[in-house]
């Protein structure tokens, strides 16, 4: 292999943030951006709190917050401000909260410590005066802050963080003033026991890239049911309302009514920056004797999405998910979409890692984006298998089939296991033009990381170059890409993270056709 003349191997500080690394230092406008930050301070370094599910739930839930705010702003005497009639009330301010977008989350590292029981007294003491004999067992198993007793000031504090836009500040502040006061009324965040003192206040980027802890980012898309926190939605004040005035009136005369369950919420996935949400894939060998040359991962990807895209397929498709736009979903035409709508990436895999590996594709791969339920994933594993591949000529290409044996299983863990060091097969198309600079190229990583929604906080070292890691590759300039990819520039990246991260991991604009995959690996 030759020398990496052009090579950059960057090692990323602790703590950078994706503003500070992408902000142009000109750019004034964005390092003003506001945001209300609502802080927690734990007394203890425990959280009882427990999820849907009565799972430990951490980090605890904006909707947990939204609550205990709630209630340390009507407990008591306070509760007498509410019925007053003011052109700017509480009630206003907390309408406008649970209307914002889910919060980013900077919480303490926290570890589930074992299972113990606390005994608890029932509330029946008409039936049995005795206070032993009303005991009863309540199993727990809280999490526990990491913090050590000579580290820093502020670890046992969580921070909420939502962005303001500069055309809402307007309106905003007012709101942010009062919700800054009425957090100081803080008592508790999860059980009684976790007591917790609070404060909150307007800051910038700049202030949010310096607060300890780590990074929980909102991640949209199907939950699938794991890790789901509860956020505020519009009503659920109202509901929160309700609920409280059924279960003050539970009890009418000899009756017992049960109080309503609140319902007024939405579960949004939570994941912390350092980590990659699942990704459900469906994976295919290509028949014996068929294999394409790896240059041409490109045109391999345009050939399988177009047989996916087939009009029996495509109908099947939709009956199975009517509410998919088939034609942004199967066949990646996002028109004028704005962002990254979800969708199909088609990624042939090259043979690599072995000593007598000769970057040849054998085997195929359709992903469906991070944190998708795998629905879709399982439709194409179950419904392609053993159709025909056809060229642009509607020459057959081969056919692909169920992953037959242990050496394609192995192949494909590559491309979808865990790891730490992540090593481009294909070249990654960067998003714009770096002028033949480094510095320029190494911004458009960054933006193209942001694209696929990784953090550049879980990104320990980089290094980018020309020539490939991988034996079997090919000089970046040496792959064929689609029209609209051609006059990017085109980069082989080895990514250190700072913990594992499991594939499959395709970035830059090619992400979806083939290009800008990644292996688990430093090299073949």
């Amino acid at each position: 292999m030759l020398p990496a003349r052009n090579a950059s191997r960057r090692t990323l500080r602790l703590g950078l943030s994706w503003n500070t690394v992408n902000r142009d230092p000109k750019d004034n406008k964005r390092k003003m951006t506001r945001h209300l930050c609502i802080s927690v301070t734990f007394l203890d370094p425990f959280f009882h709190g427990k999820g849907d599910g009565n799972r430990p739930e951490w980090p605890p839930s904006p909707m947990r917050l939204f609550q205990a705010v709630l209630f340390g702003s009507r407990v008591g005497w306070r509760k007498q401000r509410w019925s007053r009639d003011e052109p700017c009330d509480l009630r206003s301010a907390f309408l406008w909260l649970e209307r914002q977008p889910p919060p980013e989350i900077i919480a303490p590292e926290a570890r589930i410590v074992s299972a113990y029981t606390l005994f608890v007294p029932n509330n029946d003491s008409d039936k049995e005066f005795n206070y032993q004999k009303r005991l009863t067992g309540k199993v727990t198993r809280p999490h526990r802050l990491l913090v050590q007793d000579d580290e820093e000031e502020g670890v046992q504090t969580l921070h909420y963080i939502w962005q303001i836009p500069d055309e809402t500040w307007t309106e905003a502040c007012k709101y942010t003033e009062l919700l800054s006061r009425e957090s100081q009324h803080l008592i508790a965040l999860g059980w009684g026991i976790d007591q917790v003192v609070g404060y909150g206040r307007v800051i910038t980027s700049a202030e949010i890239s310096q607060l300890p802890g780590e990074r929980w980012q909102p991640w949209p898309g199907n939950i699938s049911g794991r890790n789901g926190l509860r956020v505020p939605v519009g009503g659920s004040l109202e509901d929160l309302d309700a609920v409280y005035e059924s279960f003050c009136t539970r009890i009418d005369r000899d009756i017992y009514n049960p109080p309503q369950p609140f319902r007024k919420f939405d579960l949004v996935r939570y994941v912390r920056t350092i980590k990659v949400p699942d990704r459900p894939y469906a994976a295919f060998d290509l028949d014996d004797g068929t294999k394409f040359r790896q240059v041409n991962a490109n045109r391999v990807a345009a050939m399988l999405r177009s047989l996916v895209c087939q009009e029996e397929n495509r109908k099947d498709f939709q009956e199975q998910f009517p509410k998919d736009d088939t034609a942004v979903y199967l066949a990646g035409h996002i028109n004028e979409k704005r962002g990254t709508p979800p969708r199909f990436s088609y990624l042939p895999l090259p043979t690599i890692g072995h000593p007598h590996a000769d970057g040849m594709i054998r085997r195929l791969l359709i992903a469906e984006p991070y944190g998708g339920d795998g629905q879709r994933a399982e439709w194409a594993q179950i419904h392609l298998g053993s159709q025909i591949l056809y060229d642009n000529t509607r020459e057959e290409r081969g056919r692909i089939l169920e992953l037959r044996d242990k050496t394609s299983k192995n192949m494909v863990r590559r491309y979808v296991g865990q790891a730490q060091i992540w090593t481009t097969v294909t070249p990654i198309i960067l998003p714009g033009y770096d002028d033949g600079k480094l510095v320029k190229a190494e911004k458009l990583f960054f933006q193209a990381i942001n694209q696929v929604g990784l953090s550049v906080n879980g990104i320990a070292e980089m290094a980018m170059r020309k020539i490939p890691f991988w034996a079997g590759s090919e000089h970046a300039h040496h792959y064929y890409r689609a029209k609209y990819l051609k006059h990017f520039p085109a980069w082989h990246v080895q990514l250190t993270f700072r913990e594992s991260v499991s594939g499959p991991l395709a970035v830059g604009a090619g992400r979806h056709v083939g290009l800008g995959l990644m292996a688990a690996g430093e090299n073949g």
